[in-house]
């Protein structure tokens, strides 16, 4: 691999990781507006927190467990992550006995805060998939830095 591809790979995951970053902003802090007060805070962490847990384990089983490979475990993810958070928030919705409440979809939708909540899952979604990006860059680092001191140790 020439310097100027491994620069190219470099800067590629930087950009990556910038835009995960400000999508974990977005999602998280300024679109559902989570920092406002102690209540929406509250519901921040629990979904940003369970849907990081979810999206971690499902990466886990997916890719250490089922041997699948990283873009295919991070699609799983996605999409397990976010119908669990689908089927959370109708849960909640028809527990609360809301459900035909409204007249429309997006009535219920607004009213009930799903748009946010599902806000705050994709935080959380994206915040499991930045960290699963700087462990494989650190483990790819590592292991070149591992293979680079072996060969040393060879040549002596």
């Amino acid at each position: 691999m020439t310097s100027e591809a491994i620069r190219s790979n470099k800067t590629l995951g930087r950009l990556i990781r910038a835009v995960l970053l400000a999508g974990i902003i977005y999602f998280g802090f300024i679109f559902p507006d989570s920092l406002s007060d102690h209540t929406k805070m509250v519901h921040f962490c629990a979904h940003m927190g369970m849907s990081f847990f979810v999206a971690s384990c499902v990466y886990v089983i997916c890719s250490i467990m089922l041997h699948m490979r990283r873009s295919s475990s991070l699609v799983v993810l996605t999409i397990i992550t976010l119908i669990i958070g689908g089927i959370y928030k109708y849960l909640e919705i028809s527990g609360e006995g809301r459900l035909h409440a409204y007249d429309s979809l997006g009535d219920l939708l607004k009213a009930t805060g799903c748009y946010t909540s599902m806000s705050q899952n994709m935080a959380g979604m994206l915040a499991a998939i930045l960290l699963i990006e700087y462990i494989v860059q650190y483990v790819k680092l590592n292991a070149r830095r591992i293979i680079g001191l072996l060969a040393d140790q060879s040549l002596r």
